[in-house]
């Protein structure tokens, strides 16, 4: 077991090694437009001394294998360096902002598995019906409308049109997250958050049920005498929600990473917002320390996913037919 986790860390480093040298290239004046200088200097004039001096402390006249180094290095180290437009350490900044995106993408995920998974269950129970038509309209829907755009149509309705219908007795908060935050706020963000992942569950539960109901142990258990429920969520359930679990976990991570379009569509303050309004300010120290923060979350929710696979399947870790 120690050995295939080993494996999988491996694995993961050239991963790493990629996405930094991908982000590095940020630094690399020219690259972007503006001057990477003037940025950090802001308002203030820019004279050759100072320029001279930033240089200096951000190694930009080192050769670029030398500074890539210099930069990998801070990174492990969990030096992030300093948002151009707030002069603060870009780690304190997203570590600030990172529980507000972990409440987000939690309740989003409470989301996808009580809707997503009854969703899928009973389109298989019911194949064929109005519910499976249903189930199969709705998530073919869902998977094709934009995310800002469905958050924009949530605000409309439940923020506005429903406020005008009741006249002020009922409508739902379309922006922020309270203070202190609270219930109400979360509900348009998590469900917009989780809409595409939630059809995706269904669809996958679906075709795993209704391939575990065409089992010979599922028909040994009708044969049986055993009613319906018992064989839907004692039997066939168990063995249909790995794929879907699997999923889960690792649409856990992106999620945590930061949802960029729903936190900005209702002006939800998490990571994703921060990379938003950083990518607008050109702030690249952001953006680039966001980014790489997602890629080690995503990274992170995959390597224990892979442990979990393998603690429950021994060929998994042994070189069996998943690997």
């Amino acid at each position: 077991m120690l050995k295939y986790v080993v494996r999988r860390v491996l694995q993961m480093i050239p991963v790493f090694l990629g996405v930094t040298l991908l982000l590095f290239m940020l630094r690399i004046p020219g690259f972007l437009p503006g001057d990477p200088i003037q940025l950090i200097v802001g308002e203030r004039e820019l004279t050759p001394a100072l320029r001279k001096q930033i240089e200096e402390k951000n190694r930009l006249n080192d050769p670029l294998p030398e500074q890539y180094v210099w930069y990998v290095s801070n990174i492990v180290q969990g030096d992030l360096g300093d948002s151009y437009q707030k002069g603060r350490p870009v780690a304190d900044i997203l570590t600030d902002k990172f529980p507000n995106s972990f409440r987000l993408a939690f309740a989003a995920i409470i989301v996808e598995i009580v809707i997503g998974i009854l969703a899928g269950i009973i389109s298989a129970v019911k194949q064929y019906s109005f519910w499976d038509v249903l189930v199969t309209l709705s998530t073919s829907i869902l998977v094709s409308v934009p995310v800002f755009w469905l958050g924009l149509l949530l605000q409309m309705f439940f923020g506005i049109q429903v406020r005008e219908w009741t006249g002020g007795a009922f409508s739902l908060p379309i922006t922020g997250m309270g203070d202190p935050p609270d219930l109400a706020h979360i509900i348009l963000p998590a469900i917009t958050l989780a809409s595409v992942s939630t059809a995706y569950v269904a669809r996958i539960m679906r075709s795993q049920m209704l391939e575990a109901m065409s089992q010979d142990y599922i028909r040994t258990a009708k044969a049986k005498g055993l009613t319906e429920r018992v064989v839907v969520f004692r039997h066939a359930l168990k063995n249909a929600l790995i794929p879907v679990v699997t999923f889960i976990g690792i649409d856990l991570g992106f999620l945590m990473g930061g949802a960029i379009l729903t936190e900005s569509v209702f002006q939800w303050p998490g990571v994703g917002r921060e990379i938003y309004l950083a990518v607008l300010q050109r702030d690249w120290p952001v953006v680039m320390g966001g980014v790489i923060v997602i890629v080690l979350i995503v990274m992170l929710v995959n390597l224990i996913v892979d442990i979990s696979y393998a603690i429950l399947d021994p060929r998994i870790r042994y070189g069996g037919a998943a690997e």
